[in-house]
C-alpha cells in the first residue's frame, strides 16, 4: 500500500511539473504577444505571474520585462505610477541577476543602476558611489553596456561641476572608462576582424563566395556594438581633451605615488593610464616603472628579473623596452625605435603585439625602408585583427610610391590598383578607418590604369595583376 503511495505522489510531482512547464511557456508565448503589440498595459499582470510562479525558469521573462516596465515608467501619467513601475523594474533586474547570474551579471548590474537614477531612485552621488563600486570590484566591467560607461563618466563630470569630487576623482572615472570603451572597440574589432579576413580570403578565390548568414549576423552585431562604444569614447574624449594633456594628469599620479608604491596593481594601472596618453616622456612614467620592478623583485625573490623580462613573462615588467621605443620615435630616433621595439615585441602578448609591429612599421616608412614597413603593417594586421591602421600604411606606401613599382607605365599606375585594395580593406575591418579610406580609396581608382590601357597590355576586366615593389602584391583589373 505504501508503494502504491509514493508511486502515485511521483507520478502526480511528475505530473504537476509537466504542466507547470506547459504554463511557464504559455506566458513566455503570451508575454511575446503583447510585447510586439506593444500592449504593455495588458502584459503586466501576466508579467508579475510569471515571475510570481515561474521566475527562474525563462530568461525571456526579463527580457521582455525590462521592456514593458520600461515603457511603462516613461508613459506614466503621474509620479506614483512612474515610481511604482521604475521600482518594479529594478525588482526585475535583481531577480534576473538572482537567478541568472551566470548572464552578464556586470552588465545588468550597471543597467540597474542606470535605471535607478534615470527614474531617480538614487541621487547622483549614489549612482557615483555605485558605478565606482562596480568598476572597482567587478572582473567584467569590459561586458558593460556603452551606456553605463558614459553614464557613470557624465555623472562624475556633473559632481566635479557641483564640487561634489575633486579633478582626480573626475580623472580616475574618465581612465576607468576609457579603458573599458577601448577594451570593447578591441574585443569588437577582434570579432569583426577575423571574420573579415576570412571574407576576404574566400572571395579572392571567387568574388561570388559569402560568409555563412550567421556570421554575417556576428559581423554585423560586432560592427553595430563598436561603433557605439567608438562614439562613446570619441565623446568622453572630447569633453576632456583640453584638461588630459600629460601634464595635466602627472600631478594626480605624482601626488598618489607614495601612498600606492606597494601596490603592485596601482603601478600597473597607473602606468597603463599614463601609457594610452602617451605620456612616455614623463619623468613620473620613469618612476612608476622602477618602482614596479623593485615590487615584483620583493613578491618574487626566487625570480631573475632580467631573465623573466626577456622570456615572455611579462609580470616582471610593464614598461620597458616599449616605452623606451616610444620615447626614441617622439623624439625622431627611428633607428632606434626599431630596436627597442624589436625587444618590446618579445615581452609583451596578444593584440599588444599588433600595436608594437605597427610602431616597428611606422618606423620603418620614417626611415625610408618601406619594404620592411610593408612588412611589418602585414604583421601588425595578422596580430590584431579588426585593425585598420596598418592597412591604412601600406596603401598610403602603394599610392605614394607607384612609380617605383615596375618599368612599365601600366605596371606602375596598376599599383594605385593595390593602394585602392588595402584602403578599402581598411575600411572593411575597421569602421574608424572608414572615412579616410573612402577618399583614399576613390583617388586611387582615379589613377589607376582605364579600360583602354589595360586593354593595350593584354588585360580584361577581373584579371590579376602582380607587381613587385615593397615586397609584391596582386590585384585585379577593374
Amino acid at each position: 500500500m505504501r508503494k502504491l503511495f509514493i508511486l502515485g505522489l511521483a507520478m502526480f510531482f511528475l505530473g504537476y511539473q509537466s504542466i507547470q512547464a506547459q504554463n511557464c511557456d504559455t506566458y513566455e508565448i503570451k508575454l511575446n504577444k503583447q510585447v510586439q503589440t506593444k500592449n504593455y498595459k495588458e502584459a503586466y499582470p501576466i508579467l508579475k505571474e510569471a515571475l510570481q510562479n515561474c521566475a527562474s525558469e525563462k530568461v525571456n521573462y526579463y527580457n521582455f520585462g525590462e521592456i514593458i516596465l520600461d515603457e511603462l515608467a516613461k508613459d506614466a501619467t503621474n509620479e506614483a505610477d512612474k515610481k511604482k513601475y521604475a521600482q518594479d523594474l529594478i525588482d526585475l533586474l535583481d531577480k534576473r541577476i538572482q537567478y541568472f547570474a551566470e548572464d552578464k551579471k556586470a552588465f545588468w548590474e550597471g543597467e540597474r543602476i542606470s535605471y535607478m537614477l534615470n527614474y531617480n531612485l538614487i541621487d547622483k552621488q549614489q549612482a557615483y558611489d555605485a558605478f565606482t563600486k562596480l568598476f572597482n570590484s567587478s572582473e567584467d566591467t569590459q561586458k558593460v553596456s556603452a551606456n553605463t560607461v558614459l553614464l557613470y563618466y557624465t555623472t562624475a563630470l556633473e559632481l566635479l561641476n557641483e564640487d561634489k569630487i575633486d579633478f582626480n576623482q573626475a580623472l580616475d572615472v574618465y581612465f576607468k572608462t576609457k579603458k573599458v570603451a577601448e577594451d570593447n572597440i578591441e574585443l569588437r574589432s577582434i570579432e569583426y576582424g577575423k571574420l573579415a579576413e576570412k571574407l576576404d580570403s574566400i572571395q579572392k578565390i571567387n568574388p561570388q563566395n559569402q560568409l555563412t548568414a550567421a556570421e554575417q549576423q556576428i559581423m554585423e552585431n560586432a560592427q553595430s556594438a563598436k561603433n557605439v562604444f567608438v562614439d562613446v569614447n570619441q565623446s568622453m574624449e572630447a569633453i576632456l581633451k583640453e584638461y588630459t594633456t600629460c601634464d595635466n594628469i602627472a600631478p594626480m599620479f605624482i601626488n598618489n605615488f607614495e601612498v600606492n608604491k606597494d601596490s603592485i596593481e596601482w603601478l600597473k594601472e597607473s602606468y597603463a593610464s599614463l601609457a594610452s596618453n602617451d605620456c612616455y616622456d614623463l619623468p613620473i612614467m620613469q618612476t612608476i616603472e622602477d618602482q614596479y620592478k623593485i615590487v615584483w623583485k620583493k613578491q618574487n625573490p626566487q625570480e631573475d628579473i632580467s631573465v623573466a623580462s626577456s622570456s615572455n613573462n611579462t609580470s616582471s615588467t610593464i614598461g620597458s623596452d616599449y616605452a623606451d621605443g616610444a620615447r626614441k620615435f617622439k623624439a625622431g630616433n627611428y633607428s632606434g625605435a626599431i630596436a627597442s621595439f624589436q625587444k618590446a615585441i618579445d615581452q609583451v602578448s596578444g593584440t599588444t603585439k599588433g600595436d608594437v609591429a605597427y610602431y616597428i612599421a611606422l618606423s620603418y616608412q620614417k626611415t625610408g625602408n618601406l619594404s620592411n614597413a610593408v612588412s611589418w603593417a602585414k604583421r601588425a594586421a595578422n596580430y590584431k585583427p579588426g585593425f585598420g591602421a596598418p592597412y591604412q600604411l601600406i596603401a598610403g606606401i602603394f599610392g605614394s610610391n607607384a612609380n617605383s613599382c615596375g618599368s612599365s607605365q601600366f605596371e606602375k599606375l596598376s599599383a594605385y590598383w593595390v593602394a585602392a585594395d588595402y584602403a578599402n580593406k581598411a575600411c572593411a575591418v575597421d569602421s574608424r578607418s572608414c572615412s579616410w579610406a573612402r577618399k583614399a580609396a576613390n583617388s586611387y581608382e582615379a589613377t589607376a590604369p582605364n579600360q583602354e590601357m589595360a586593354f593595350q597590355n593584354g588585360k580584361k576586366k577581373g584579371e590579376s595583376v602582380s607587381i613587385s615593389c615593397f615586397g609584391g602584391a596582386t590585384t585585379r583589373v577593374r
